[in-house]
């Protein structure tokens, strides 16, 4: 699907998302207004779907407010870039992970802007990652860097490169897959054995371990890479080195 020159020209990146308070009571706290709007969500969540039927506000925004841009935060993105010797790759990552948005959002903003020309990489990016970095940039008063400016740009333009579309084979009706089924179905190493996306708020707001998020943001990063080797026919990566 890919050959080393494609993918060495490739940035493959992850975003692990908390919501922006710890708690409803806190966001209301802080602005009682997207605490109303909050709540006007809860009554749309418990109508469209039947698990949330019985979940109150507050659990409601405990479970899926760091789904939502505007009611959530990114506290860790991680990016990788391959080198190859030959055909045998090598993964370097850096991660950008705190307590602080801004200090995470300053690396979203340096990467975007340093590899505009390149290719993004990502599982599900299109619909969740892309549309969410833009957002937060934009409510905390960032220019949408060079990488991330689409809006002008027909669909075939796009700079990204999605795993979970490359995986549905042009079938646009194509359940989600997600990426611990599709590492899995490949016969890859799973990236879910520590951490679950779910479980993301909770390790920052209650165990406040951010290095714990930032190894497995990276895994998914590790993860996705060798999906795009594994469906390019290429040797896999075993690990990743890290930049400081």
């Amino acid at each position: 699907m890919y050959t080393p020159n494609d993918l060495s020209k490739m940035v493959f990146f992850d975003f692990e998302t908390a919501s922006n308070y710890a708690s409803l009571d806190e966001l209301e706290k802080a602005n009682p207004k997207m605490a109303e709007l909050w709540s006007n969500r809860c009554t749309y969540l418990r109508s469209r779907f039947e698990e949330n039927k019985d979940m109150t506000d507050e659990e409601l925004y405990v479970e899926k407010a760091a789904l939502t841009a505007e009611f959530g935060r990114i506290v860790c993105a991680t990016f990788g870039r391959m080198t190859f010797i030959g055909t045998t790759p090598n993964l370097i990552i850096k991660s950008y992970s705190s307590e602080n948005e801004s200090d995470v959002l300053d690396g979203v903003d340096k990467v975007f802007n340093k590899f505009a020309a390149l290719k993004f990489v990502g599982h599900n990016i299109k619909r969740f990652d892309i549309p969410y970095a833009c957002k937060r940039l934009i409510i905390n008063q960032y220019a949408l860097p060079k990488g991330l400016q689409i809006a002008n740009l027909k669909p075939w333009e796009m700079p990204f490169v999605d795993t979970s579309e490359l995986w549905s084979f042009g079938a646009w009706q194509e359940g989600f897959t997600s990426l611990d089924l599709l590492s899995t179905s490949l016969g890859l190493e799973s990236p879910k054995g520590d951490l679950h996306g779910s479980e993301v708020g909770k390790v920052f707001w209650q165990d406040a371990d951010i290095n714990r998020i930032k190894n497995y943001c990276e895994q998914d990063v590790l993860a996705t890479a060798n999906i795009l080797l594994k469906l390019s026919n290429l040797e896999l990566v075993e690990d990743y080195e890290t930049q400081s």
